[in-house]
Order: C-alpha cells, then structure tokens, then sequence
C-alpha cells in the first residue's frame, strides 16, 4: 500500500511540475523567485518519496516523509509570498525566521539523502562557521560572526544562498533539458543509440569496448551523467566486453571514463554546463561548439587504447549476424534524431532556449508518431514527464545545498580569501595556481557531485585566473573538466564504483585502471588553459595547429599506456619514449610540440626501417 501511494503521489507531483515547467517556456518564465520557489516548491515531495532516509522504515518514515514534505512546500510557499516584502525590507519578522530555518533544514535533509553526506557535512561545516566565526583563532579564517536571524536571511531570502544562481537555472533550463531526455528514452533514442554503435563498432576487433565509447558519447546527450551513463550502457556493455575476453576491472574502467566523457559530449552535455552558461555569459550553443573540440579528443584517447589493447590481445569482434543493421536501424529509429538537429538549428538561429527546448520537447512528441513503436501516447508521456523529474531531483537538492555553500562564502569573504590563498601558494604562477585549482576540484569530486564541485569552485578561482591571464571560459571549462574527472579518480570515484558493481571488479583498480588509461584526459585541460585553440577559440589555422598537435599527444599516449602501436608491440623504450613525445606535443611552445612530434615518428620508424634494412 504504502509504494502505491509513494508512486501516485511522485507521478502527481512530477506532471504538476512538467506541466508548470513546460507552460513557463512557452509562455516565458515568471518573476525569477516565484519561479524558483515553485518548483522547489513541487518537487519536495519527490525528492523525499524517491529515496528512503536511511534510519526509520515502514510507518514511521512514511510520517517523517509526510511532514518533511508538508513542512518544505510550507517553507516554500512562504518564501513565494514573502520574498518581495523581504526584498524592500530584510527584518525579518518571528515567522519569517521560523520558515526560514525550516526551509533549510528541510533542503539539507533533502541533499543528505539524494547526494550523499559529504555534501551534507560540507554544508553543517560552513553553517557553523558562519555562525561561530568569531570563535576562530586563526585570523585568516575569523570573521564577526552572523546571528540567526542574518544567516536565514543571507541564504534563504537573499540572492545569493539556495535560490542563487544554480537553482534558477535549474528551475528554467535545466528541467526542460532533463525532461527532454526522459522523452527521448521513452520513445526509444537510447535502445536506437545503442544499437547503432554496435553496428558502427561492434565488428572490429576489441568491438564491445568501442561500442562502450562511441554508446557512451551518444548516451551522454540524453543522460548527461556519468554515473547515469554507466548504468544505463554499462548493463550492457561490461558484460559483452567481459565475454570478449577483456578483464573485468579493464571493462569498467573503460566504461567508467567514457561515460565521464558524457557530461562534456554536445549538444546535451552535463547539467553543471547550464549553470556554467549562467556564469561566463556565453550562449549555449557557442559553449558546445567550444566544448566539442576536447569532447572529441577526450573519446578519441578511451578509443585508442580500447584499440591498442584489443590488437595487442588478439581480441576479435562481434560477428555480424549477431550486429544489428545500421540501415535497418536508421530506416526504423533514425527520425529520432531529427528533434536533437532541430534543437541545435534553434539555438543556431538564437532563439531563447526554454522556449527553443519547449518547441523540441513537443516536435519530438509529433516527430515519435511516425513509427507505431516510438509513438508517445499519455502513457508514455506521463512515464517521460515522471523520468525526467525523477532525474531532477537529485540535481535539484544538490543545487540548493550547493548553494548554502555559496551564499555562506559570500557573506563571511570566505570566497575571496581562498582566492587570495591559491593566488598566493602559486606566487603568480599560471601553472602552480592550476595544479591547485585541479587538486581542490578532484578532492571536493569525490565527496561531491560533478555540480556542486564545480559551483563551489567556480565562485572562488576564475577570478585567480583572471589576473594571470586566462579568459573566462577557459578557466571555468578547466574546473568543469575536473570535477568530472573526479569521479573516476580514487579513493573515491563513483563512476568507477558503478561501473565495477556491474563488472563484479575491485573498485580501487577499477579506479585506478580508468585514470590509467585516461590520464592524458588529466591533461588536457591544461592544454586548453594555455592554448585556447583547443577550445575552438582563435583563428582557423590556430584551431587546425592546435587540435593537430593535441590528436598526435593522444594517439602517442595510447601507444605509451597500451605499449602497442599500429606497427606492432613496443619494447620499454620506444613505450617510455611515446609518454615523453605525449606530454611534449600538448606543450603550448610550437617548438616543443614539434620536437615532440619528430621524436616520436624517429622512435615509432626508425626502428622499423633499421631492422628491414637488416632482413
């Protein structure tokens, strides 16, 4: 009794919200609080009936959900009515303090049950020192401390704390981009992306490896998760790369970094994007464009080494009456395809984006009509709207606790001073000042998810790297980049864990197999920090030079990490020397990567052409 009741209230809750949603980017969104505050507001209930709290089961937890539910949509509620008022006047009255510290309560225990209690710690840890800075007997970190009623005010009413900017892009863009993915599945874009990198790949040697990468980077403009990626094509996969003879914890690493990839794949990249959008002031569709060079790179360099390792092991590939057709598959499913091109000629012609995601939401629901097996009825509507929401709502919860986060470094100039701290460690060092900007990204990634690591760091560095140069986007594409890569990152690399519960592997070497094959991918942003090229920004023949030299780095890592070449097996070192030329061709002196690259061709044929000399 008590899921059917949790199932009919997500469900009703979830189309009240798609619906709002939906009729706010056609007919354009409302005052942003009120909006903001809406769909907090109904997707409490949600959040709290998706996932148990842990500690009471049965009757009990069914009346702890109630009350959590009824008390945040009350906090909420209150918030929608009083912020304007507030605005004019921040004293806040005995009610307005008692809904305000709900309210939070209410988001905190939402973020500890969908985003696990690193977050949540995180969060308690900054409220307490904004509350109790004065206490601190370190100056660098003493402030004069906030009472109360100065705290719920900051970062329940204010602009900058829960309702900053990462829930008002959630509340607008992101859901609509969400929901957009839960009709594409439903109609059947993930079965038919699949399928068409088996028939792309699966025929070559080492094929369920490729088909994990090329599946992943197509999957990824539904999910936009890693760890969602993994699930999703790793069912499928791992288990296929396991019966082709590779090992287990070599598939999930594999799997693992190329649905890490996702979250950077356009033209639905991960949902930290949407926020990042917000921050840089850069269209969308200019962010994809410029994203797409390093996308690419990234998914070439898994690639490589799936094909590198596969050669090397003798691996063959599926047989081809157990592929399905690429054709068949296009004829039956390819119309699929038609709403995401639609999307891209939108946001290509400028149109706002709720609206342009509006409009392709329901092209797609006319589009899935012209094959009987694709069609979205009410039913398949209602399972797509409910999916999406579902998939929102950990985002959701993140996003606000993240931003508690914000609003209490905002308020206590703690922002400010650990901007002040990188900038003095690094000494005006453009390289020292990434290497800790880096560091901090995977080390709050691994108790963190990819959006809350990447909002926190977002609000302090980019201004570091300001001074030394760096243009905006590059700086946050660099924090992007990382806290994605801290999920397959040990200690604690969720995408990898993921992936290893599927491949029955050990997680650490799972872990630790994934940035193994990866690393080159670490280094990347780097590249991109020094040489904006890669990022599609310059001139033609700088974008051209730039992606040439980054490619060959690629290619010569694979070489290194899998100790083969196209040519054949490498002895220790030819393989020691293709790590060399790698790190060498990524370099931003011209005449380093071109040392680089003649190094590495001398290593790869002068060899060759000695010993054929000598038969």
């Amino acid at each position: 009794m008590d899921s059917v009741w949790k199932k009919h209230t997500i469900v009703f809750f979830s189309m009240a919200l798609g619906f709002f949603t939906l009729y706010t980017g056609a007919a354009g969104a409302l005052v942003a609080p009120v909006q903001r505050g809406i769909h907090l507001m109904l997707i409490i209930p949600v959040m709290f009936l998706l996932k148990g709290s842990k500690v009471l089961q049965g009757r009990a937890e069914m009346v702890l959900n109630l009350i959590l539910i009824a008390a945040g949509m009350a906090a909420m509620g209150w918030y929608i009515l009083a912020w304007e008022r507030l605005y004019a006047d921040p004293n806040l009255a005995t009610t307005d303090l008692l809904m305000g510290i709900i309210g939070i309560v209410v988001v905190i225990e939402a973020t500890r049950r969908l985003a696990g209690t690193g977050i949540t710690v995180l969060i308690i840890i900054f409220i307490l020192y904004a509350l109790f800075g004065r206490q601190i007997p370190f100056d660098f970190l003493a402030h004069r401390g906030f009472t109360p009623s100065e705290l719920v005010y900051m970062i329940f009413y204010g602009t900058e704390g829960i309702f900053s900017t990462p829930i008002a892009v959630c509340a607008t863009f992101i859901i609509l981009i969400v929901m957009f993915g839960g009709f594409l599945t439903v109609s059947g874009a993930s079965d038919f992306f699949m399928n068409i990198a088996q028939s792309v790949a699966g025929g070559y040697r080492g094929g369920p490896a490729k088909i994990a990468v090329i599946a992943s980077g197509l999957l990824g403009m539904i999910t936009g998760a890693s760890v969602a990626n993994v699930a999703t094509t790793g069912s499928v996969t791992i288990p296929m790369m396991k019966r082709m003879g590779f090992q287990p914890h070599y598939a999930g690493a594999v799997e693992a970094l190329a649905s890490s990839g996702s979250q950077i794949m356009p033209p639905i990249m991960g949902a930290a994007v949407f926020i990042m959008v917000e921050y840089v002031m850069i269209p969308y569709l200019k962010v994809c464009i410029y994203s797409l060079p390093a996308a690419l790179l990234f998914f070439l360099a898994v690639f490589l080494a799936v094909h590198f390792h596969a050669v090397k092991e003798g691996m063959q590939g599926i047989p081809q009456e157990l592929r399905p057709s690429f054709w068949e598959e296009i004829k039956r499913n390819g119309h699929l395809v038609i709403s995401i091109v639609l999307l891209l000629y939108l946001l290509s012609e400028w149109m706002a984006p709720m609206f342009a995601i509006t409009l392709v939401i329901g092209a797609h629901i006319v589009i899935s009509w012209l094959r009987p097996a694709t069609r979205i009825g009410p039913k398949r509507f209602v399972e797509g709207t409910v999916q999406g929401i579902k998939a929102m709502a950990p985002l959701t919860a993140v996003c606000a606790g993240a931003g508690i986060i914000i609003g209490i470094l905002c308020m206590t100039g703690m922002g400010m001073r650990l901007s002040f701290l990188i900038e003095y460690l690094s000494q005006g060092n453009l390289l020292l000042a990434l290497f800790f900007t880096a560091v901090a990204c995977l080390i709050l990634g691994m108790g963190l998810p990819t959006v809350a690591a990447y909002v926190v760091l977002a609000s302090i560095v980019p201004p570091v790297l300001k001074k030394m140069g760096v243009d905006v986007f590059p700086a946050h594409m660099f924090i992007f980049y990382f806290a994605i890569l801290a999920g397959i990152t040990p200690p604690v690399c969720t995408a990898a864990y993921c992936a290893a519960g599927i491949a029955d592997s050990n997680p650490m070497k799972t872990g630790l197999t994934a940035t193994r094959l990866g690393f080159v991918c670490f280094l990347l942003p780097f590249a991109f920090v020094y040489d904006p090229a890669i990022l599609g920004q310059g001139t033609p023949s700088e974008i051209a030079i730039a992606i040439f030299f980054t490619t060959a780095s690629v290619l010569f890592w694979a070489a290194f990490v899998e100790g083969f070449f196209f040519l054949g097996k490498l002895n220790i070192i030819q393989q020691i020397l293709m790590g060399v030329c790698s790190l060498a061709l990524i370099h931003p002196s011209y005449l380093v990567s071109s040392t680089g690259l003649v190094a590495a061709l001398i290593t790869l044929f002068v060899p060759k052409l000695l010993s054929s000399k000598r038969s």
